[in-house]
């Protein structure tokens, strides 16, 4: 089992003995590894091809290990801890299991993306790899080790009942007692014929034998048998084939059944016989950014609702088009103003070495996500079209615009051994959060966005990929998406930009005769929201000299403002709740 990083440089030489011509480009004597994903050689050798988010500036892997090492020798020569031999396997497992889902949730539409999404793979929808089943024969040994050892000791309670006394004796070493009794470690039995099911648990033993050495598998394998190993096991498995066939209906429990199955199946991979029998199996993705970002979508992302435009735009064509500006993740969740409406939060993965800064285009590119989203709604908006009723972008009477959370999100590694945290944290040290505006005075326009950055831990997004708990990834997106809207909320209310205020009126009727007689120095200013419907909230610059010259600061939580009609209305400090 060999280890080499994507992105990373490595003597042509090697790449082509263990991988041929497949999965690196060529430069002079050098090859670069363009793919991520696993793959099992003609030479039954498992190398991995993991993300380059495994390797530091010091090109060490695992911040260990240097990755020349790796991919020159075995693993268990280089690793020679126990625990982080185990700690290894348990990582290559679950990323494998990651590749798996990923083209089984991709299997229906890569003919239709093939171009983007480049996954190969000679693995079929029912097909099973050598991984796949040698991780089943591992598993059900461990569901039904219990009645597998009391069939074992059975036979050999059964060996002993019909014993040639005479060809015993004859034939066998004896050992004597301190009371001179002789003992026989082996007996001759009267029985003739090969017990088949006895040969059915030798084979699966040795095949347990040997999937425990080369994957490090914590498991007890009991001592009944002499089982094949090394030179042996490489013989017996090249028999295996013949010998299963000759054995095969000539047992009888469900158990063992299951058994032939799985041997029937590993030794068609594990074919040691013929070189030209022996067959390749693999996963590889070019562009793993891909699969990152399904792995973040599953995790945050809703199934967005079909709602077209005239021009037949909707969410789900925004998140799948090829043009360079697909949304990489969305949900709808409480407004930052008012939690009994709701507003779309937008999100872009982000796929890079450890510790890599953010590259300015995706900032810009983030916000086109936001305006599109944005565009999106106010086209079924003008078109009296509605996704659901708390859903709420733009007021109609101020002609604000509702605040829309945008954020970053990019996989980071930690603590090796944390597979169940996600320790999802914004990275306020490393990264600014970004003001995209038209009017920088102006919050509640189209063109004022924001757009926050988080870390999450890499581990946990690939072991939450493969788990099937509804319940766990339910929780998670409850979770998180409160912690997102929270970390906003928490920001409006400590930044020093904008001072927020809000006015009770009396009725719509006089809010909406108050807006209109100020839209122009207002507009881009002020917020209306579902909830309540007789109240102006107003974001209020720093920098608005017009604004402030209208206002006559006389109290701390309070400010007086002067309409046109001299109407003095005061104004209360406002907090994001």
């Amino acid at each position: 089992m060999r280890v080499f990083i994507e992105g990373e440089s490595y003597d042509l030489a090697l790449l082509e003995s263990l991988l041929g011509d497949k999965f690196h480009s060529k430069n002079n004597d050098k090859g670069t590894i363009e793919q991520v994903g696993y793959f099992h050689s003609k030479n039954n050798e498992l190398i991995y091809l993991l993300p380059k988010v495994f390797i530091n500036k010091d090109c060490l892997v695992l911040n260990k290990y240097h990755k020349n090492d790796l991919a020159l020798n075995p693993i268990s020569e280089i690793i020679t801890d126990i625990t982080e031999l185990n700690w290894i396997r348990r990582f290559l497992v679950v990323f494998y299991k990651s590749l798996i889902e990923y083209k089984n949730r991709y299997s229906e539409i890569l003919l239709a993306r093939e171009d983007v999404l480049q996954l190969n793979t000679t693995i079929g929808k029912y097909e099973f790899s050598y991984l796949d089943i040698s991780l089943s024969v591992i598993n059900f040994y461990k569901k039904h080790q219990n009645t597998i050892i009391y069939r074992l000791k059975e036979y050999e309670s059964q060996k002993h009942k019909s014993v040639k006394w005479n060809k015993t004796i004859r034939k066998n070493s004896q050992f004597f007692t301190d009371n001179n009794e002789p003992i026989y470690n082996r007996t001759r039995n009267k029985k003739k014929e090969k017990d088949n099911e006895e040969e059915l648990l030798l084979i699966y033993y040795s095949v347990l034998y040997h999937l425990k050495k080369e994957f490090h598998f914590n498991i007890t394998i009991d001592k009944a048998f002499a089982i094949y190993k090394g030179a042996s096991f490489d013989n017996m498995s090249k028999r295996a084939p013949k010998i299963l066939k000759k054995i095969r209906y000539k047992y009888f429990s469900d158990e063992l059944v299951k058994i032939y199955n799985l041997l029937q199946i590993y030794f068609s991979k594990y074919n040691v016989a013929s070189v030209k029998n022996r067959r390749e199996d693999y996963v590889m993705v070019k562009q793993y950014h891909w699969v990152f970002e399904d792995m973040i979508d599953k995790l945050f992302s809703d199934n967005v609702k079909e709602k077209k435009t005239s021009k037949g735009v909707s969410l789900n064509k925004l998140k799948s088009q090829k043009d360079g500006k697909e949304i990489d993740h969305l949900f709808e969740y409480n407004s930052l103003i008012d939690c009994d409406e709701s507003i779309y939060y937008i999100g872009d993965s982000k796929y890079y070495k450890t510790n890599n800064s953010l590259q300015e285009n995706s900032i810009y590119k983030q916000f086109t996500y936001a305006k599109n989203v944005i565009q999106f709604n106010i086209d079924l908006l003008n078109e009296k079209k509605k996704i659901n009723e708390t859903l709420s972008y733009r007021d109609e009477i101020t002609e604000g615009y509702n605040i829309t959370p945008n954020f970053f999100i990019q996989g980071v590694i930690g603590d090796l051994n944390d597979f169940e945290n996600h320790h999802l944290q914004q990275d306020n040290n490393n990264k600014k959060i970004e003001h995209s505006y038209h009017y920088k005075d102006r919050l509640f326009d189209r063109d004022s966005l924001y757009v926050h950055y988080y870390n999450i831990n890499f581990l946990f997004v690939l072991s939450a990929y493969t788990k099937k708990d509804i319940s766990l990834l339910k929780n998670f997106k409850s979770s998180t998406r409160s912690e997102f809207r929270s970390n906003f909320v928490r920001y409006f209310n400590k930044q020093r930009n904008f001072d927020f205020y809000k006015y009770d009126f009396i009725d719509v009727a006089e809010l909406e005769g108050f807006v209109n007689k100020e839209f122009r120095l207002l507009i881009g200013k002020i917020y209306r929201s579902k909830s309540f419907p007789n109240r102006v909230i107003f974001a209020i610059h720093k920098d608005d000299i017009v604004l402030k010259a209208r206002t006559s600061s006389r109290e701390p939580a309070s400010i007086e403002y002067c309409d046109s009609s001299d109407i003095k209305i005061k104004l209360t400090k406002f907090e994001f709740q």
